[in-house]
């Protein structure tokens, strides 16, 4: 519609669906649209004719299969190998020649292709829908999903007149993946060494080399949630959030854990603690039911911390500094092309922090909870337990593990740099 306006717009369509033009408008479009179609990709595929002819087939299969249906379900379910795929349909399937033609399944499918055949002869499925445009064909050639093995060619928009089943035919239409074909595929002029192979006989692919114009690289540098790393990096990025906020919230609460004695168990934090309440007096105004604070209290200027109480609060500091610096590295990967090497550095930060959130256990075995008691001539051993902060904290260090793993396996897939 916009042809008239702007003579020189040109259009790249990406996945296209195979149901948009006809013929002769699809030959027009051929000065101003290019459409790709990744090797097996259904949607390019999806058309009244296409679904026709599939279920034809599918009806033709049906009328061979000489097991049981149910046997034959469960056997699909199992994957087979391509090697192996001739014999396991001999033995599911009967030979075309050995079908019975006086079943009643038979005769039905038979005067369903005979309807669709009279359709055609009067016109009533006249017109065909394509794909517009020039259409450039990404083909995997070894097999193994991998973005440097893709080869683009030239392709006619009757070579998509069937629809291709297999295990791949809805994830190559992941967009995300089709970005990384095309970093990897150069499309350059004759005179480079860089130029794709080309298999099925079809025309190369170049670029056209201008002589007047100059290619400038693209200066765009940040794309706000763009995802040019994949969609892992924004998982990672909210995983290591979580763990930020439960190991923040673990260490700032008095029920880190809990002080074990003769009195009620008394919950015990990094920073504050919990006090004891007298909730009943007797006549001589002694206290004889006590009950735990709900209000928690910061530790006073003399209470001198043990060794393992210090030790707890550097790490949780630890922790904490290097948590935002691994969070905010996870966050700018989803904006933009993170090299190698940051990814190193991002994998070291993840796990430090794992090990900090970590080593604020060791509150756990503070040297103040083992002490003996004396309570009329009995003695009674004093002891700490974890509370609800140390299960947040164990928590936390598993999602920050987790996410350094994560982060480790991006780097290994990031280009060196």
């Amino acid at each position: 519609m916009l042809r008239s306006k702007f003579p020189s717009l040109k259009c790249f369509a990406y996945e296209v669906p195979g149901c948009i033009f006809d013929e002769d408008l699809c030959k027009k479009t051929e000065e101003f649209i290019v459409s790709f179609v990744r090797n097996d990709d259904l949607v390019p595929r999806l058309s009244h004719h296409n679904f026709e002819t599939v279920r034809e087939k599918f009806c033709d299969v049906l009328a061979r299969i000489k097991v049981p249906k149910i046997k034959l379900f469960f056997d699909l379910r199992v994957p087979c190998e391509d090697v192996h795929l001739a014999h396991r349909n001999a033995k599911v399937l009967k030979p075309e020649k050995d079908i019975r033609r006086d079943t009643q399944f038979y005769q039905r499918v038979e005067k369903l292709k005979l309807e669709r055949f009279e359709k055609n002869l009067a016109g009533v499925n006249k017109f065909q829908l394509f794909i517009p445009g020039k259409i450039i064909h990404l083909v995997d050639t070894k097999g193994n999903n991998s973005s440097e093995d893709y080869v683009p060619y030239y392709a006619h928009r009757k070579d998509f007149n069937q629809v291709v089943i297999s295990k791949r035919m809805l994830s190559d239409h992941d967009i995300h993946f089709l970005i990384d074909i095309f970093r990897d595929i150069r499309l350059v002029g004759p005179h480079s060494n860089n130029v794709s192979l080309i298999s099925h006989d079809f025309h190369q692919i170049f670029l056209e080399d201008d002589e007047n114009e100059a290619i400038e690289p693209d200066t765009r540098l940040f794309f706000c949630c763009s995802n040019p790393n994949g969609k892992l990096p924004l998982v990672l990025a909210s995983i290591a959030a979580m763990a930020w906020s439960l190991g923040a919230y673990g260490s700032s609460g008095c029920d880190f854990i809990t002080f074990h004695s003769v009195l009620p168990e008394l919950p015990l934090g990094l920073y504050s603690y919990a006090l004891y309440e007298c909730t009943q007096l007797d006549a001589n105004n002694t206290c004889v039911s006590i009950e735990i604070s709900e209000q928690c209290f910061a530790y006073p200027p003399h209470y001198e911390a043990s060794p393992q109480l210090q030790a707890s609060r550097g790490f949780a500091a630890l922790g904490k500094v290097f948590g935002v610096l691994a969070l905010t590295m996870l966050w700018v990967s989803t904006c933009f092309v993170i090299q190698r090497r940051s990814w190193n550095v991002a994998c070291i930060m993840l796990l430090l922090t794992s090990l900090f959130q970590g080593l604020v256990l060791v509150f756990v075995r503070d040297s103040d909870c083992r002490n003996s008691v004396d309570v009329d001539d009995d003695f009674f051993i004093t002891s700490c337990s974890m509370n609800t902060g140390a299960m947040i904290t164990i928590v936390s260090t598993c999602l920050w593990f987790v996410v350094a793993v994560g982060a480790i396996r991006l780097a290994r897939m990031a280009k060196p740099g």
